[in-house]
């Protein structure tokens, strides 16, 4: 991946690492489980969780150290581009709002998406975007509309000292990159991927929307 730094902070200083990063992302830690995914580092750390407990309410990601939510993630019903906004800490009040992440098209095959930061207020240009096929483990966060790679997932995490579920996967940072900035929008990727095969699976049994909608919380 491309070595460029990229120190400025999206969710905090502290989640800015001197250091490549690899995170693992699992519905089960060996001997602990938290919400719906554990996010650790290489060592089996858990570093966050997400809760999605909630049916069409906010999903949060969590700070584990401390137990604070980082992130309030809700998603926009029947937005054409089905858009996801992310806010600060337990709020999802406009002016806590960090990031939106949307479709880059309504009709394609695979889930490229857009992501824009708050500041971003022309929004001419998304930040940051998303390339490649959730379910292959495949997809690459780039910055902005360039070739610099800022994460990407893997098939095969890294952690060998903590047994995961067998649907575990790896996703690697680069160096002054925020973590967590990049767990929250996989986390976005995840909710995006579980969504589309609701609907798929909604559609094909005749269950309707709002099946679909409850199937992917």
């Amino acid at each position: 991946m491309d070595s460029e730094q990229h120190s400025r902070p999206i969710v905090a200083p502290q989640y800015c690492l001197g250091h490549p990063t690899d995170l693992a992302f699992a519905r089960k830690v060996d001997g602990v489980k938290h919400g719906k995914l554990s996010i650790t580092d290489v060592n089996g750390n858990i570093l966050f969780w997400f809760d999605a407990s909630a049916w069409r309410s906010k999903r949060k990601l969590v700070d584990a150290a401390t137990g604070i939510p980082l992130l309030s993630i809700t998603q926009k019903f029947w937005s054409a581009h089905d858009r996801w906004n992310v806010f600060m800490g337990d709020s999802t009040n406009e002016k806590d709002l960090l990031f939106t992440v949307k479709r880059s098209s309504v009709f394609q095959l695979r889930t490229d998406l857009e992501v824009f930061l708050a500041t971003n207020t022309n929004k001419n240009e998304c930040d940051f975007k998303v390339k490649g096929e959730f379910h292959k483990r495949s997809s690459v966060i780039y910055k902005g509309n360039t070739s610099v790679v800022v994460a990407q997932m893997n098939k095969e995490h890294k952690v060998v000292k903590v047994p995961l579920g067998k649907h575990a996967f790896g996703v690697s940072i680069v160096e002054n990159m925020d973590i967590a900035f990049i767990a929250g929008l996989v986390v976005v990727l995840n909710e995006f991927y579980e969504y589309e095969m609701a609907a798929v699976a909604g559609g094909a049994s005749g269950a309707g929307t709002s099946a679909a909608l409850a199937a992917s919380c």
